[in-house]
């Protein structure tokens, strides 16, 4: 994977973005209004040659390049169509100039071209987007390309969000000519479908810019004697809308991969075009969200002119409303997802990103893949649903074996040393196949933490067995008192000698009835952080007992208790006292990985199109509008729920991770995951409510094992706080 822009980007960026910014004062956005075009911004758009970016007789730059300029655009709310200028110029030098005598003039001048979305002759009242400062409509009618020039604009209405956008029958048009080129619907549907990628980055960049105004509001402003954003009230929405917009950015990046790679994803049936539409639809669903959230944390002021929070909220409504409704977004995913309709897709250029997990990492997915396919059968697929522990002993050996169970174990320690996004590549196999792997995995997380705190002695008599798949762990965190609140821990390490004993309870401690150890967070002072240390203590001693505790899920938790428990000093992870940096990065292991959410959503959609597409009562499901769109949902949340998990695992294992990347995509996923869900058990009631494995009976079962998905790992209330103070330097919640 490589997620990161080239040198050349950055410098593209802080030429636009400094040029934009110089533009972009509250000042010279309202003296832009009413109609949001800025002609002094236009002349140096023209100047610096921004919209000749992709243009073939120009350099030709990436379809990323344009990415980056759109986002630039939407941060700073641009008052010019800048997106629309790069789309329109690479599509007149894309078109044989012999096929119009107009295409020749038009390309040397920087006049505005505005594109129809919509046929000419059935459409004349669609709006379009820069029809109010265009000298040129391009558009088809039917197959045939045509160009409407020389146009009158007469008196405009407003529009909302101050865009310079009016109906196509407003206009008076001097002249209209077909462009003869064989190829000339196909290249505009193509400019369309860049059109609709970079109007979705610049949504989800607007939107973020309006978030981070709104928490660096919060963080200075006082009422009831604290900073407001310390309130939970206001720090937890916001990390709500950061998250769903840091999905936004990322999906369309992973749109722009996928038309270079011709990328597919859940189960082959989404490709690029479907990633295209779901960007779409999701950021301007995620924009509109957030800049309402952002707008009411300025209170009263964020309704007032003097702020920008209120321009934000129009602007983006404007950008995202003016190309149709939501629904009508989420049909054409549904469309291309499901119904085989096709998208002309522009050519991406060298963008220098990638999302594929490498060649070492297809190279063990692949072996993982015939692994599986050897293997499965439809006995061990029904015990790998029904038990969450996904507990076989034999299959896990098998796995390490052939190292497959922990690809980026250390080979000091028996492993096979591979990269972590290698390992990735591995789990999001056996997740395509349900293979539930939650000891191994709990195992896997617990071993990182003993390689990089533990001693020498609890590394080199603990990991070759864990890595081996002989030995399995479990987490001591929760207490039947603490809940979320780890530190809170009241389980006491008393030293003895060379070792320390162990006493009081542990609540939900999943795989305890199968764990050889357990990471366990103890009390040995009594400053509720200082006093914190961690130990890898062994459970098959005396004084060790447990009590299953079953869930709404149908998985198997357990109490756990602890009587003079005996560990070794050695068995000590970090120092003592100091469990704190310890516990935090164990939970950022624990975080990062959102596997858990795109095996469970993958299968949750495969039960819910089994049973979409039946035909055995009638018409299939599957063309009823609520039930396509709530299936377009869950596709488009199960692709970025993939994506901010690669973007995580890559940005961990280049150094850049942040502290909030984790817990987004863990948020992101189990509220999705509970979304989803629930949305489906109604859109297919009565059928939904049966209860079962496969078919429609998967969406109940997975609604169940949603729920405590938003608990586990640290509840989404946990990810939220980190997430307003790592991700948006807001102050500490309460």
């Amino acid at each position: 994977m490589k997620l990161e822009l080239s040198e050349e980007q950055v410098m593209l960026q802080d030429v636009v973005g400094k040029l934009l910014a110089k533009h972009g004062t509250l000042a010279r956005l309202s003296a832009a209004e009413p109609l949001g075009f800025d002609a002094a911004l236009w002349d140096e758009v023209w100047e610096l040659g921004i919209p000749l970016l992709r243009a073939p007789d120009a350099g030709e730059a990436s379809v990323l390049h344009a990415l980056v300029v759109a986002e630039e655009a939407g941060r700073h709310l641009a008052s010019v169509p800048l997106i629309e200028a790069i789309v329109a110029r690479r599509l007149l030098a894309q078109l044989a100039p012999a096929a119009c005598p107009w295409l020749d003039a038009a390309r040397e001048g920087q006049d505005v071209i505005a594109l129809a979305s919509e046929d000419l002759g059935k459409a004349p009242g669609q709006i379009l987007a820069s029809g109010a400062v265009a000298q040129a409509v391009l558009g088809l009618e039917g197959d045939a390309l045509w160009v409407w020039h020389d146009l009158g604009h007469g008196d405009l209405p407003k529009i909302h969000g101050s865009i310079p956008a009016c109906r196509l029958s407003a206009l008076t048009v001097g002249a209209r000519q077909r462009i003869d080129d064989p190829d000339a619907a196909r290249l505009f549907r193509a400019a369309l479908e860049e059109l609709r990628l970079l109007t979705a980055a610049q949504l989800a960049a607007a939107g973020q810019q309006a978030v981070q105004d709104a928490a660096d509001y919060a963080g200075g402003r006082e009422a009831f004697g604290r900073k407001i954003g310390e309130f939970q009230g206001l720090s937890h929405p916001l990390a709500n809308v950061a998250t769903d917009l840091e999905g936004a950015r990322l999906l369309c990046w992973r749109a722009v991969d996928a038309i270079a790679r011709g990328d597919s994803i859940i189960d082959g049936d989404a490709g690029a075009g479907a990633m295209v539409a779901m960007a779409h639809w999701w950021a301007g669903v995620a924009a509109r969200g957030a800049a309402l959230v952002s707008m009411r944390v300025f209170g009263g002021y964020g309704m007032t002119t003097d702020y920008p929070a209120q321009l934000f909220f129009r602007r983006i409504n404007g950008w995202s409303l003016v190309g149709g409704t939501p629904d009508a977004a989420m049909d054409l995913i549904a469309a291309r997802l499901w119904r085989g309709a096709p998208a002309d897709l522009p050519e991406a250029g060298d963008t220098g990103i990638t999302f594929g997990w490498g060649e070492e990492g297809e190279a063990a997915a692949a072996r993982m893949r015939e692994f599986c396919e050897r293997r499965h059968s439809a006995e061990l697929a029904k015990f790998m649903r029904e038990s969450l522990d996904g507990f076989d002993r034999e299959l896990h050996q098998e796995l390490a074996e052939v190292g497959l169970l922990h690809p980026d174990a250390p080979a000091e320690f028996g492993g096979p040393g591979l990269k972590a996004s290698t390992a990735a590549a591995v789990r999001d196999v056996f997740g395509s196949y349900y293979w539930n792997l939650l000891a191994p995995s709990i195992t896997d997380m617990i071993a990182k933490t003993v390689l990089h705190f533990g001693s020498e002695t609890a590394r080199q008599e603990i990991l070759p067995d864990l890595y081996a798949g002989r030995k399995y762990c479990t987490l001591g965190y929760s207490e039947p008192s603490g809940g979320s609140d780890i530190f809170a821990a009241r389980v006491t390490a008393t030293r003895d000698g060379d070792d320390w004993l162990i006493n009081g309870q542990k609540q939900f401690t999943s795989t305890a009835h199968l764990a050889d150890y357990a990471l366990m967070v103890t009390r040995t002072g009594p400053d509720k952080h200082r006093g914190i240390t961690m130990f890898i203590v062994p459970l098959k001693q005396e004084g060790f007992a447990l009590n299953e505790i079953k869930t709404i899920g149908d998985e198997r938790t357990n109490a756990t208790f602890y009587d003079n428990v005996r560990v070794p000093d050695a068995y000590r992870i970090g120092e003592v006292n100091g469990g704190v940096k310890v516990l935090a990065a164990a939970l950022a292991i624990e975080q990062s990985s959102g596997d858990l959410h795109v095996m469970s959503m993958r299968n949750l959609l495969r039960g819910a199109l089994a049973w979409a597409r039946d035909e055995a009562e009638g018409e299939a499901p599957i063309t009823r509008p609520e039930v396509a769109r709530a299936l377009a949902d869950t596709a488009t949340r199960l692709v970025i729920q993939d994506t901010l998990n690669r973007h995580a695992i890559w940005a961990q294992e280049v150094g850049q991770s942040r502290k909030h990347y984790g817990p987004m995509a863990k948020l992101f996923g189990s509220e999705s995951w509970t979304s989803t869900s629930a949305r489906l058990l109604e859109v297919a009631a009565p059928a939904s409510l049966e209860v079962g494995l496969d078919g429609v009976a998967a969406i109940e079962f997975m609604l169940r094992r949603a729920i405590p998905s938003t608990i586990y790992a640290g509840s989404s209330e946990i990810q939220r706080s980190i997430i307003a103070e790592a991700g948006l330097g807001m102050p500490r919640s309460r």
